[in-house]
């Protein structure tokens, strides 16, 4: 069974930053690493409120990444703790 995970805060923990996530119902929660080290053609997932978006990255800063999904559509810059790097 597929179930949803919704990130949620970042924080940092012994110095990473990390997000935290819920999956399914909130009966579980736990969190990843913030993707530090993303450059310009790394494919990524970028999980957005509404959806789940799978692309290649076209341009990286600081704190967020530009993406082209899979249709060729840009997508707006999205927060790079919204990123998993594939």
């Amino acid at each position: 069974m597929l179930e949803a995970v919704r990130p949620r805060v970042t924080m940092a923990v012994e110095g990473c930053d990390v997000v935290g996530c819920l999956w399914g119902s909130a009966r579980t929660c736990g969190t990843r690493p913030v993707e530090g080290d993303v450059e310009v053609h790394d494919a990524v997932r970028v999980d957005l409120p509404g959806a789940t978006l799978y692309g290649i990255v076209l341009q990286a800063e600081e704190d967020r990444v530009q993406v082209r999904v899979s249709d060729g559509q840009r997508l707006p810059w999205a927060e790079r703790w919204r990123l998993i790097l594939y």
